[in-house]
């Protein structure tokens, strides 16, 4: 599959339990999420996707061991929300407790992130935010586009109204996290990096 290529998916009214036993009998190395009841296949992510989701976990993760938290930020694991049956994505980032179990995903979390790729749509898009705000512990949700500045910030503090940041020198402040840093900071490692 390339980048582009529209996203398989297998509609229905698919549960959690039904959504596991399809993964599986999936190939290895496939990216599933299940959306309303909807198996949904998404692309591979590009070099800078996962560089950016990298950087915000590194700088998330800093955050929390200078103020000896036990929070940790994870790259790409499954979530649910309580008393949810038909939804299980797996975010780019999710900020969860920092005591790892076994599970494989987390129920309570406190941050999502969704780093865009030509296969999601808008539509996808709003209905994984919709859920995400509806996670009783959550506190915010990011939207980062990985070929442009643009970062939206979804928080719990503000009635989960987006605030859109654009450019590099702009700052992210998650005071709950004691996360203070630059847009640019978010891309390093990617071709917008400007140290590059």
């Amino acid at each position: 599959m390339t980048v582009n290529a529209p996203a398989q998916s297998y509609s229905g009214a698919m549960d959690v339990n039904e959504f596991m036993a399809f993964l599986e009998m999936r190939p290895q190395g496939e990216r599933w999420h299940l959306i309303e009841g909807t198996a949904v296949m998404m692309a591979p992510p590009s070099l800078a996707h996962q560089r950016i989701a990298l950087n915000l976990c590194e700088l998330l993760n800093r955050a929390f061991a200078t103020q000896g938290r036990d929070l940790y930020a994870y790259h790409e694991i499954a979530i649910r929300l309580p008393g949810l049956i038909n939804f299980q994505p797996q975010p780019d980032v999710v900020v969860a407790s920092g005591t790892a179990g076994y599970e494989l995903f987390a129920e309570e979390f406190r941050l999502t992130a969704e780093i865009l790729s030509p296969s999601n749509s808008r539509a996808e898009i709003e209905l994984k935010l919709r859920r995400y705000h509806e996670a009783p512990g959550n506190l915010y949700t990011l939207v980062i586009d990985p070929r442009e500045f643009l970062v939206e910030i979804h928080a719990q503090s503000r009635a989960w109204q987006k605030m859109t940041l654009a450019k590099p020198d702009d700052p992210v402040e998650m005071p709950e996290f004691g996360l203070r840093c630059f847009v640019a900071e978010l891309y390093r490692g990617t071709p917008l990096d400007r140290q590059r």
